[in-house]
């Protein structure tokens, strides 16, 4: 599951993130901060199951999260599964 967005201050939005509490069946988070845009952040959130994925999408819990974050849209989320492990690409 992943998310890509603005943060109008990413220092609000990282304490946010960082004391919330963590939704039941995720395994993992990991957080990327883009080189070009400090404050345009994707989140990769490993969940234990697809229903734990689509359960934390309408969870009040997230739309306070993102509220007290200071994010007034709410991003685009990308659910999938992983089909292939790239990590023996090589350029030739």
């Amino acid at each position: 599951m992943t998310i890509i967005h603005n943060v109008p201050d990413y220092d609000r939005w990282v304490n946010t993130v960082r004391t919330s509490k963590r939704h039941p069946g995720v395994v993992s988070m990991s957080v990327f901060r883009s080189l070009d845009d400090p404050n345009e952040v994707m989140v990769d959130v490993e969940p234990d199951s697809i229903e734990t994925a689509r359960e934390i999408l309408p969870a009040e819990d997230l739309r306070q999260l993102l509220d007290h974050a200071g994010i007034e849209i709410y991003p685009p989320v990308f659910i999938g599964e992983l089909i292939d492990e790239l990590s023996n690409y090589r350029r030739r």
